[in-house]
């Protein structure tokens, strides 16, 4: 079995497996190895993983304010394609929320795609992280292999590190839901379409229930690859629903990811 190790970088060959990586993940290079030496050093934190002494995931932080507390901002997080689902992403987060600790730090921040289910996974349902912003093309177009060409709208998150709450969720996984979720009303009506992804077909913006759902595809990767304009059309229709529920006073609550008791959908849970 492949020897893991989860290691603070220090050396700038490992700075360069992080570009390689992240050209790997988003076919170019966000943070450069000269910026990632700078902050390893000046405290922030650059974590790898390392799969039989080879390098093939990295997390990169820095040190930030919001809302006037020091945090830590963890600004890429990337694993080569070989190696995802594996739960190397979320030992890297652990790892993080150690060192952050032992420097004092009680918040890590960062942004996600909310279209990105296996993210929304691991930073809702598995860490306990909770989203505190909706920002609208937050990074403008970018060249990304992920992204597509796509608005870059993303959830602000803040992984609150020191609570009770993230302690017990990372201690006891999933917290065993107060409700059922075939029994909320849906802030989206879908289905699958002829090629197999799934589509709107109804919005609905006049719900008051103390919960509510919101779905979003399990495959928003393989429907930008071959149907960029339903992709385009599932960032505006999210960001309508999320933006008009989160102004009307809701926030996501849980995330349920694909499974038997959900018929494979995937569906944020939100709450008054």
């Amino acid at each position: 079995m492949p020897r893991l190790q989860i290691r603070l970088l220090h050396r700038l060959e490992e700075f360069r497996a992080c570009e390689r990586i992240q050209k790997a993940v988003w076919g170019n290079v966000g943070v450069g190895s000269e910026l990632l030496a700078v902050t390893e050093k000046y405290g922030g934190v650059v974590l790898g993983a390392v799969v039989s002494g080879r390098i093939v995931g990295c997390l990169y932080a820095f040190l930030a304010r919001r809302h006037g507390k020091l945090i830590h901002w963890s600004h890429i997080m990337a694993l080569e394609p070989g190696h995802r689902n594996q739960g190397l992403g979320f030992q890297m987060k652990l790892a993080h929320r150690r060192l952050a600790l032992e420097q004092g730090i009680k918040s890590i921040c960062w942004t996600f795609d909310p279209l990105q289910s296996r993210n929304a996974a691991l930073n809702i349902a598995r860490l306990g992280a909770r989203v505190e912003e909706y920002i609208p093309d937050c990074y403008g177009r970018f060249a990304s292999a992920i992204e597509k060409s796509l608005p870059s709208d993303r959830f602000v998150v803040n992984w609150r590190i020191a609570s009770s709450a993230v302690a017990s969720r990372l201690r006891e996984g999933r917290r065993p839901r107060q409700y059922d979720p075939s029994r909320l009303p849906r802030a989206n009506e879908t289905r699958l379409n002829a090629q197999g992804f799934l589509e709107n077909i109804r919005i609905r913006l006049n719900l008051r229930a103390p919960r509510l759902l919101v779905e979003i595809p399990m495959n928003t990767d393989a429907m930008r690859s071959k149907d960029l304009k339903l992709a385009r059309r599932w960032r505006t229709d999210t960001r309508k629903v999320f933006q008009h529920y989160f102004a009307a006073g809701y926030g996501v609550e849980d995330f349920l990811p694909p499974g038997p008791a959900s018929d494979g959908r995937c569906n944020y849970v939100l709450r008054r």
